[in-house]
């Protein structure tokens, strides 16, 4: 009898994994078709992309290069497309959510409590409808994350030199992600040395194997932003750093934005998990085990390094994006409670499928609506800006000699590298020092600028001035042109404008 239901579990445990990375597979085709069906303006992230994918460098901005680099090599094998951009990204999700799967059937008894957890990461919105919409190396984090966690809990389960190997590779690739990344490992490592059951296995060579590949990996980026620490570092800190003087009040603002940042990446999936196991939701709360003690010091110790940081390091704004890699845990913790309780899992299992098909449906549904809808409601998306139709207008020009094209910003710049896939584009708001690489030979300068809002655009810029200047090409300002153009599915009458001017290199 009990191997009878030992298999019927197998059977359940195969057959659900197969319907889950089916439907997986389906819902990220749908987004890859549905980000098709949008005009072919680009979102921030997907300008910035294609602008960066045509160098490959050891850095290129203030985050690290693992996305940009994926991207060039996707440019160079099959061209400027809006597919490749698309089709890259939920590649890279879909593997985040085969290696979450993965990562959990390491710590879990019940093995169809996988499917739960790989499910639970829809529950998160910034994985789930943020990482849809706009973001490329929160994508890559979210890769990396899931990727170390299947590598690290594999590495504890069986501890061969293969688990190690891997472990170095995906701490790596995670530390060329983001920066952030670095404190889900320390936080790991904290967890296996403050536990007696799994403290030996930091005392295994292959743990310096590991260390190896690592620093191996990140050692490209690392002497780069040895050379580049200013200019990255600035960008970051701006974001993380506020403007008070009071070291009380700072600390004070940085846990409070600690503490709305956490509601906000997880207080979603908590509830999902509550409202999936009610009637038994005291007796997952209050079950224990060594699995439920690893993850959740996992997490726990993530949080707490972020709470070091405000007290020491003076970090006061604390965004819910930026703890994507360290809360990422967090549906695996609650899977693994569910699997402690020891109780029946098919009221649970159906209803967070429930949920998750829900979800399924309503990305895809609002990502396309909100663009669509513009003409109703005047609120126009990144999609609805008509980048198309103004590489349109100034194509002859750009066509009629050999020419550079200087932006004023970098989500112009990369919507015209898509749209001139043959020609250089630079920009001047670049972080660090692109503007110092060599550029084709050119005997034009077209220059493109805009308000963000497409508004009148201001006289020929300031910057654009210094640019020609840093050349030697001072003299009379060229004479600007307005390009008022309509939205992509936009209002008749409602046009967004751009500004255009053509400088001519003497041979």
């Amino acid at each position: 009898m009990r191997l009878d239901r030992a298999e019927t579990a197998r059977d359940d445990a195969a057959s659900g994994s197969r319907v889950l990375l089916i439907v997986l597979a389906v819902y990220f085709a749908v987004n890859i078709l549905v980000r098709m069906a949008l005009p072919h303006s680009l979102e921030l992230d997907e300008a910035e992309q294609i602008y960066f994918s045509q160098w490959l460098l050891a850095g290129y901005s203030s985050q690290p290069p693992f996305y940009n680099w994926l991207q060039y090599a996707a440019v160079q094998l099959f061209g400027i497309s809006l597919p490749v951009l698309s089709v890259l990204k939920n590649l890279l999700l879909f593997s985040s959510y085969l290696f979450y799967w993965l990562a959990a059937r390491q710590v879990l008894r019940e093995k169809q409590l996988a499917t739960v957890a790989a499910l639970g990461l829809l529950t998160i919105p910034q994985v789930a409808f943020e990482a849809q919409r706009d973001l490329s190396h929160t994508v890559a984090t979210i890769f990396a994350a899931s990727l170390f966690l299947y590598c690290f809990f594999r590495a504890l389960n069986r501890p061969s030199t293969a688990s190690f190997v891997l472990l170095g590779i995906a701490t790596g690739i995670g530390g060329i992600t983001k920066y952030n990344f670095i404190v889900l490992p320390i936080a790991a490592f904290a967890t296996i040395l403050s536990d007696g059951q799994w403290r030996s296995r930091l005392l295994d060579w292959r743990v310096l194997l590991a260390g190896a590949l690592a620093l191996l990996i990140v050692a490209p980026h690392a002497f780069w932003l040895a050379g580049h620490f200013e200019a990255t570092s600035s960008h970051t800190m701006r974001k993380l750093v506020g403007d008070d003087t009071n070291p009380i009040l700072a600390i004070l603002e940085g846990l409070g934005s600690l503490a709305l940042a956490s509601l906000g990446f997880g207080a979603l999936t908590v509830v999902i998990f509550a409202a999936a196991w009610r009637e038994r939701l005291r007796e997952v709360i209050r079950a224990q085990n060594d699995r439920t003690r690893l993850v959740g010091r996992i997490l726990l110790f993530s949080l707490g390094l972020i709470v070091l940081l405000i007290l020491f390091a003076g970090v006061e704004r604390v965004r819910d994006r930026w703890l994507t890699p360290l809360l990422l845990v967090l549906p695996l913790y609650l899977t693994v409670k569910v699997d402690a309780a020891m109780i029946g899992l098919r009221p649970g299992l159906k209803r967070i499928w429930g949920i998750a098909l829900v979800i399924m449906a309503l990305i895809p549904t609002i990502l396309f609506t909100r663009v669509v809808i513009a003409p109703l409601t005047g609120v126009y998306q990144y999609a609805n800006y008509p980048f198309q139709a103004f590489a349109d207008e100034v194509r002859p020009l750009a066509d009629a000699a050999p020419t550079l094209i200087v932006a004023s910003d970098g989500h112009l710049a990369g919507n015209m590298r898509f749209n001139f896939p043959s020609i250089p584009v630079t920009t001047l708001a670049t972080p660090t020092d692109i503007r110092s690489l060599a550029m084709p030979p050119h005997r034009r300068i077209l220059f493109v600028w805009r308000n963000s809002d497409g508004s009148m655009p201001p006289e020929f810029p300031a910057g654009f001035t210094d640019y020609l200047r840093e050349r030697g090409l001072a003299g009379s300002l060229p004479e600007a042109r307005i390009a008022a153009l309509p939205y992509n599915r936009g209002r008749p009458d409602d046009r967004y404008r751009f500004a255009y001017a053509v400088v001519d290199i003497e041979p």
